[in-house]
């Protein structure tokens, strides 16, 4: 476990880094914080949210994982934050240490933050980390819209597809929880609406371009879709424009290959060649017949 721990203006910081059970459970004793409350915070399940306990206050965040760049889920795509605010103290938890953590402890010291200052930043810096994944996601989503015409590539776009839909779907989760967030800071007397104002129009842009990926991601899919159902359809039709030509031949093939004792045509002298005369004008008339319908043209 790494510690850091320095006195603000108005309230004790303390930082752990993947503390471990034993470490939470002395911490529990020395600042008279709840065991649960801490063990809880190691639970990496939980989602963006402002939750008010009897001694203390607690904010889950969620910040990008920037090691796992090919994550679709919450869990592997970020990472969790866990500040804990009781009335002399805030406790801040995660297992990664995070640039903008280091920094923060570098400037806390150095201008003498308060506890407002440090929450702003820490929760400030978390929601700038999803500008650059939601970026690199726009651009794959232009990469993917150039496939969805190439034929070579026809079989990776369904799971491209899905995978930006997934990745989309968990910034865009982290996202509007995080602004449930923002609301209910406001509601304690040291914040203000204007504190969080830029970050709240900040979150609802990136909130917006998640949405006009995953509209655009399942537009895509629809129209691949549509694409490999009118490829089907083009090849069903011109297996069925053969079958017109094939299933009248292959009864007159059927009826005189019977092989019956009478079958006065059989024994006709020219009964070969009226019989592939036959096959011949039936084979014109429907030619005919098709080419005036227009199923010989390929359809625009």
């Amino acid at each position: 476990m790494k510690k850091f721990e320095t006195q603000l203006q108005n309230i004790r910081w303390v930082d752990l880094t993947t503390p471990k059970k034993s470490d939470l459970n002395h911490l529990s004793q020395e600042l008279n914080i709840p065991n649960r409350v801490l063990l809880n915070a190691l639970n990496p399940e939980h989602l963006p949210k402002y939750e008010l306990l009897e001694s203390a206050a607690v904010i889950y965040l969620r910040t990008i994982d920037y090691s796992k760049t090919d994550a679709a889920n919450i869990q592997d795509l970020t990472t969790k934050i866990t500040l804990l605010i009781s009335n002399d103290s805030l406790i801040t938890i995660h297992r990664m240490d995070h640039p903008f953590l280091e920094e923060l402890r570098h400037e806390a010291v150095e201008k003498n933050y308060t506890l407002k200052d440090v929450i702003k930043s820490i929760i400030t810096s978390s929601m700038m980390t999803f500008d650059a994944p939601l970026s690199a996601l726009e651009n794959r989503v232009e990469i993917f819209e150039e496939s969805i015409f190439e034929t070579s590539k026809s079989d990776n776009i369904v799971r491209e597809g899905y995978f930006l839909k997934r990745k989309a779907s968990a910034i865009r989760k982290v996202l509007k929880f995080s602004l449930d967030i923002l609301a209910s800071l406001q509601s304690r007397p040291d914040f203000v609406w204007r504190d969080f104002q830029g970050l709240r129009e900040s979150i609802e842009r990136n909130l917006f371009y998640t949405e006009d990926v995953l509209e655009n991601v399942t537009g895509l899919l629809n129209l691949h879709i549509s694409l490999s159902a009118q490829k089907t359809n083009e090849v069903m039709r011109v297996l069925t424009v053969f079958s017109i030509f094939f299933l009248p031949l292959n009864f007159l093939a059927g009826v005189y290959g019977m092989n019956f004792d009478y079958m006065p045509e059989l024994h006709h002298e020219k009964g070969y060649f009226l019989v592939l005369g036959s096959m011949a004008a039936i084979s014109i008339g429907i030619f005919i017949w098709v080419y005036r319908r227009g199923w010989l043209k390929r359809p625009n």
